[in-house]
């Protein structure tokens, strides 16, 4: 196999968008916890695209079941959870078009982020950096990186089935945009560590990169069998929608999962850096948050609207690529109530009153909260951002390590 060079995540240009909060607006601190209901915005609503299923995804989101259960030796409780999951269906809904095997290998790989994405959760950045090893090895060197990890052996599988098929530009991306999903939940694991929560426009850009959206829009190239041009991804609205559709997944994910991932303290989550940024309650952070996400398909629209031509075969390429996003973006939104990964199995109901009661919360507040009552608060949205003239920038084992689940 041909080596694979590494290239910094490039910035996307920034495009200004009027304020979301109004500048006089009072911050409210909690009542206590007298509050016993989180309400969300309705994120399905501001989204006008049809929800797509791939007709293969109920076998083959079986056979990737059951692959990942033989390799990651769960135990039963992380094997009911994992089933719970459901990211075959996920991908069914994202990668509507792709014959059995590609979506096969989409299944593996969204199963293995999942599973990535948990086990980083309970690692320090020691122990992150060894599954980073483990898995990067094995996608740079796939002919001589030996290792027996569970995460080193499921990646082998995936990967060498995906290179049969893959695009040269693809191949890079995927590889690229993984390592940015590694250093930026090492980063992660270092917040955690110190109990630091980022600032507003310091988590955006991160966020961005902790979510593995980036690859998870390199595999609509493979699932679609297209190789786009560097110079088509490249473009400032091509860029723009990428940002767009992984900040509407993101923040979404994050007021969603807010309840659980509070309840442990985790504050890699764009609702609390919102109430300690801005300095607001919570369910106020939670109604800015789905603000936020509206205008991601706003931007979204409008970049799709302002799409140059690069002729007629790759303009049909780029029209699949962005039917790809358009699928993420409602997949995510609809799954979300689908998985037992947020809200158990009280998803559909919770998709229909859109709250909940909340789990014993953590404050997220900053110790000298009180001494700002009244903050005047500017925001952008879309492929860039603007906070107080300042830009977001876009970023770029533990048992795993040693062979165990």
């Amino acid at each position: 196999m041909g080596s694979i060079s590494s290239t910094p995540s490039q910035k996307s240009p920034v495009f200004p968008t009027p304020s979301l909060l109004p500048s006089d607006i009072v911050a409210v601190r909690p009542e206590g916890d007298e509050a016993k209901v989180l309400k969300f915005p309705d994120l399905v609503k501001s989204i006008p695209f049809p929800l797509r299923l791939n007709p293969y995804i109920r076998f083959v989101s079986a056979e990737s079941d059951a692959f990942i259960i033989e390799y990651a030796n769960f135990s039963e409780k992380q094997r009911n959870r994992f089933i719970g999951l459901n990211a075959g269906l996920l991908c069914g809904m994202c990668y509507a078009e792709c014959g059995p095997e590609q979506l096969r290998v989409c299944c593996d790989f969204m199963s293995f982020l999942f599973n990535l994405d948990d086990w980083s959760d309970e690692f320090d950045t020691a122990g992150t950096k060894g599954l980073e090893e483990a898995v990067m090895n094995t996608l740079y060197h796939p002919d001589t990186y030996v290792s027996d990890t569970v995460a080193a052996r499921t990646a082998r599988s995936w990967w060498t089935r995906m290179l049969k098929t893959v695009g040269p530009r693809c191949r890079q991306r995927f590889v690229e945009t993984l390592g940015f999903y590694f250093k930026a939940i090492l980063q992660q694991a270092a917040d955690r560590s110190s109990k630091s929560i980022p600032d507003l426009e310091t988590y955006i850009s991160l966020r961005r990169d902790t979510s593995g959206c980036k690859t998870g829009f390199a595999l609509i190239e493979y699932a679609a069998g297209i190789d786009l041009p560097n110079e088509v991804v490249d473009h400032p609205i091509i860029q723009s929608l990428l940002d767009a559709t992984n900040d509407c997944v993101s923040w979404a994910n994050d007021i969603l999962s807010y309840n659980r991932e509070q309840s442990r303290g985790d504050t890699h989550n764009l609702v609390p850096v919102i109430m300690q940024t801005v300095g607001i309650d919570r369910q106020a952070a939670i109604d800015y948050a789905g603000d936020l996400c509206n205008k991601t398909v706003e931007h979204f629209l409008e970049g799709k609207a302002a799409l140059p031509s690069w002729g007629k075969e790759v303009d049909a390429q780029v029209e699949q690529y962005v039917q790809g996003l358009e699928d993420w973006i409602i997949a995510n939104a609809e799954w979300s109530f689908m998985t037992e990964r947020y809200f158990g199995k009280d998803g559909p109901k919770i998709r229909k009153g859109l709250q909940l009661s909340y789990r014993q919360l953590r404050s997220h507040l900053p110790s000298d909260w009180s001494a700002h009552p009244r903050i005047s608060f500017t925001l952008a949205v879309g492929p860039g951002a603007v906070m107080e003239d300042h830009t977001v920038c876009r970023v770029g084992v533990s048992k795993l390590s040693q062979g165990s689940s």
